[in-house]
């Protein structure tokens, strides 16, 4: 059902790479969010165009390639559907482990989705971001340090959901009143802003930047629980461990090694060398992205939903398993904070008495 969770061996640390986050908390809750005070942003001029996806009834204006930042990939695709006021917002966040993938994910992956949102009258954005390139082997690891780590990527979607939000009279939506959801790598990122501290910057010479990065509910599909790579070890521990003698050990740092995918855990972490992990500065930079600890009871209500996966794929495990989703309910629950999780494993197994599933629930925290 969601293509970032066909994935092949060689990517191995893609999997361990593909989650992390970190930060603090003392904010003020989703729903005390006003609309912002900022001034409004220009007109934008939007250029609409044929969906890519059949909207049998709908009447949707739809707009692709709006660009919200200078990079290239600083991209993003809205449905607008034709309703009496300002609507609602859900925005989806790709997948492919912060190194491949693109908006167009959604179109392929999501189209029941977004044509039940469009008909409760909320418009429907996916957005493309910056992805890191992993150097190959014999390649200076400089570069791995340069691209800045995962973070870049979480910046830019943070940027893009700031820039719907100062454009909010140009897309006809409540910019109080959004939700984001993803698959994969779009799940960790929706999990690291709506569990981190406002990023705005009242101060900012650009006025995006001045705009609010909470939001009032997160989705989460086959998600990892953390973007502190180091911290996998005790997460997936019962997965790992009956494999530790055919990997070394357990830690992060010698299963990258012995699957050949050191160079990936460099670039994630935006490090050059592994003796950097244990810096202070890396340490302050995973405590910005290990979602864990940032979660409190004042952030986003989350829903998680993570698939079965097969031992055969090593990657799909460690990416995607399980024990990812019962440490974010773990957690939500560790510090009063209200999720709804669901988790298809033989031995892992997990279902909320709700029954709820993933529109419903974004739907009544934006409504």
């Amino acid at each position: 059902m969601i293509s970032t969770r066909v994935v092949v061996l060689p990517l191995l640390v893609a999997t361990l790479a593909a989650c992390s986050d970190g930060g603090d908390s003392h904010r003020a809750t989703p729903e005390t969010i006003a609309t912002p005070e900022v001034e409004q942003g220009p007109t934008l001029d939007l250029s609409f165009t044929e969906p890519p996806i059949d909207l049998p009834g709908l009447t949707v204006n739809y707009a692709e390639d709006v660009a919200y930042g200078d990079g290239e990939r600083n991209l993003f695709d809205i449905y607008l559907p034709d309703c009496s006021g300002p609507t609602p917002l859900v925005i989806y966040i790709h997948g492919g482990g912060f190194f491949t993938g693109d908006k167009s994910s959604a179109h392929e992956d999501q189209p029941e989705v977004i044509a039940e949102f469009l008909e409760s009258c909320i418009a429907y954005a996916t957005i493309s971001y910056a992805l890191f390139e992993i150097p190959e082997e014999g390649e200076s690891l400089d570069s791995a340090a340069e691209q800045g780590g995962v973070l870049t990527s979480l910046l830019d979607s943070a940027r893009a959901l700031q820039f719907m939000r100062y454009h909010f009279e140009s897309l006809n939506i409540e910019a109080d009143n959004v939700a984001l959801y993803g698959a994969s790598a779009g799940a960790g990122t929706s999990l690291w802003l709506g569990t981190h501290d406002d990023l705005a910057d009242a101060d900012n010479s650009d006025p995006v930047l001045r705009e609010s990065t909470r939001v009032k509910a997160v989705g989460a599909l086959a998600t990892q629980s953390t973007y502190d790579i180091i911290d996998w070890e005790q997460i997936l521990l019962p997965i790992t461990e009956p494999f530790a003698a055919a990997l070394g050990g357990t830690d992060i740092v010698t299963v990258a090694s012995a699957v050949g995918a050191s160079n990936y855990l460099l670039t994630f972490l935006g490090i050059a060398s592994l003796e950097e992990i244990d810096s202070q500065a890396n340490i302050d930079y995973r405590a910005n992205v290990d979602m864990l600890e940032l979660m409190d009871a004042g952030d986003a209500p989350i829903y998680v939903h993570n698939f079965e996966v097969g031992l055969d794929d090593l990657l799909n495990v460690f990416l995607h398993h399980g024990v990812h989703a019962h440490a974010v309910k773990d957690r939500a629950d560790e510090v009063g904070l209200h999720s709804v999780a669901y988790v298809e494993d033989a031995f892992f197994g997990l279902e909320d008495p709700s029954g709820e599933g993933l529109v419903s629930f974004l739907t009544r925290h934006i409504r």
